[in-house]
């Protein structure tokens, strides 16, 4: 850990707001990014990440033991999205299967094989909710198979089936967009 991490740490466990707004201002921009890809819409994930910063911000008393500021910061990100995904599927009434989202686009960024990162920020977000979980959490931040399965509380088999479905789905919909099928994105 650098010097720098160890002086943010102590004044924002000292509550001073200038360590606070240097955290937020060195660290925000990656937490904001987290909650978003996890998020399915940027509204959500600008909720979620004002959620997270806000317990990151109340609860740094609580852990005397970081060793790594941004790594710390980043679990925080992943666990709160997992969280607010448990607590929202409690709610929700349309099945998990069936949820999708879309959003519009005027196309690809190229008339050749060419996609914006939003553009597949964007398919990614239309995966069902667990399966852009399970995709986010394996394939984006690189987190253990057996890890996810604690994470989300599913079995092994159903953690390899989400991220072998999220893959699948990705494939068709960049595919069949990219053959220029009437699909939106």
């Amino acid at each position: 850990m650098t010097a720098e991490e160890k002086k943010i740490i102590e004044g924002c466990r000292a509550g001073k707001t200038e360590y606070q707004k240097l955290l937020y201002d060195q660290y925000g921009p990656d937490i904001k990014a987290v909650c978003i890809r996890y998020a399915g819409s940027e509204e959500e994930g600008f909720d979620l990440f004002h959620d997270t910063f806000v317990f990151i911000l109340t609860h740094f008393k609580e852990y005397d033991r970081i060793t790594s500021l941004g790594g710390w910061l980043h679990r925080i990100a992943v666990n709160k999205s997992i969280d607010f995904y448990r607590r929202k599927a409690l709610h929700e009434t349309t099945p998990i299967g069936e949820y999708e989202e879309v959003f519009t686009s005027t196309g690809p960024a190229h008339s050749a094989d060419v996609l914006t990162t939003q553009q597949i920020l964007g398919f990614v977000n239309q995966l069902p909710v667990k399966q852009r979980m399970a995709f986010n959490l394996y394939e984006v931040d690189g987190y253990p198979e057996q890890e996810i399965v604690e994470m989300m509380g599913e079995s092994a088999t159903n953690v390899r089936t989400l991220i072998s479905r999220a893959k699948k789905n990705l494939r068709d919909r960049i595919r069949q967009y990219l053959q220029n099928e009437e699909y939106e994105l």
